[in-house]
């Protein structure tokens, strides 16, 4: 194996080892894995997958970020999450054989590693570490759908906008001198689209949020200064 293919090859099993059902695999089924995945590099507004589309493959990210959403026929779709290197998606599909349950598009330049059902099926099957570390996996992610909808029941638009907030200083977060910087270039359009409102409202609260002294902006980065203020906002009414 030459130095580079020795290299490509050591970053593929890192990254792996970062997806928490590969995380029990031992270092034979990693190499096994990691020669088995192919990668594919998307540009920025790239679409990765298609809701109802037959889904054959996982993708991880390895480089870049990946929106996953609900697509709607009046243009307002439903963001479920934004990803980041070592997140993925497809899982679902790759589980049951049915049709993709959302889209997801490349936020920028992004590059991801593809593995197939053949060989997830087959690592399911002989490991069983790995077969319930994806259920627990699946498992959160149906609590996640669950405490969305509960959320869009009982949040005014200031509580789901300081929860998602907080939600993404959990997952993109990077802590300073004056805050916790979201890492992540997000529009207000992309904001709304997560919490199931206008732009124009998402507008107004951040607004409000700034002339509290919650937040800042830095160009399309928000900056927490006041994670316990939000924390408030983010509770249901008594």
């Amino acid at each position: 194996m030459s130095p580079l293919a020795f290299k490509t090859m050591t970053a593929t099993k890192d990254l792996l080892r970062q997806v928490p059902f590969l995380a029990p695999l031992d270092l034979s089924d990693l190499e096994q894995l990691a020669s088995a995945v192919s990668r594919r590099k998307y540009l920025k507004g790239d679409t990765i997958m298609r809701k109802e589309d037959e889904g054959q493959s996982l993708f991880i990210v390895e480089r870049g970020s990946v929106r996953v959403y609900l697509p709607s026929l009046q243009g307002a779709d439903l963001t479920l999450a934004l990803l980041g290197p070592g997140d993925f998606v497809g899982d679902l599909s790759l589980l049951d054989g049915q049709p993709r349950s959302a889209s997801a598009d490349a936020m920028e330049d992004t590059n991801v590693l593809i593995l197939e059902r053949s060989d997830f099926i087959e690592l399911l099957r002989s490991r069983p570490d790995a077969a319930m570390a994806v259920m627990t996996v699946v498992a959160k992610r149906l609590r996640n759908t669950d405490e969305m909808a509960s959320d869009l029941a009982f949040l005014d638009v200031a509580g789901r906008l300081a929860k998602k907030l907080l939600e993404m200083a959990s997952t993109h977060g990077v802590d300073r001198d004056d805050g916790t910087l979201l890492d992540v270039n997000i529009t207000q359009e992309q904001l709304a689209n997560m919490i199931g409102v206008t732009r124009e409202s998402v507008n107004r609260n951040l607004g409000r949020f700034r002339q509290e002294g919650l937040i800042s902006s830095q160009g399309r980065r928000i900056i927490l200064h006041d994670p316990d203020g939000l924390r408030l906002r983010s509770e249901p009414p008594a």
